[in-house]
C-alpha cells in the first residue's frame, strides 16, 4: 500500500460516489461505488500520480521520497 489507509480520507457525495484522497499527495484523488474501491483507485492513482511528478522533472512530496521507487525497464 503506497499510501496508508489512515492517512485516506474518505467522503461520499451527493451522488452516492465514494471520493478518496489525502493530505500527503495533494492534487490527487479517485472515485468508487464503495470505500473500499475508492481506496482501491485511490492508490492506483497515486502511484500514477508520483510517476507523473517523476516524469515532468516535479519534487515528490517528502513523505514519498524514501518509499517509491521506480524499476527500470
Amino acid at each position: 500500500m503506497l499510501v496508508p489507509k489512515d492517512k485516506i480520507s474518505l467522503r461520499q457525495d451527493e451522488d452516492g460516489v465514494w471520493i478518496a484522497k489525502s493530505d500527503l499527495l495533494p492534487g490527487c484523488h479517485a472515485y468508487g461505488k464503495a470505500e473500499a474501491e475508492a481506496v482501491l483507485e485511490f492508490q492506483e492513482a497515486a502511484r500514477a500520480h508520483l510517476e507523473a511528478l517523476l516524469d515532468f522533472g516535479k519534487p515528490i512530496p517528502e513523505y514519498f521520497r524514501d518509499k517509491f521507487v521506480l524499476k527500470a525497464v
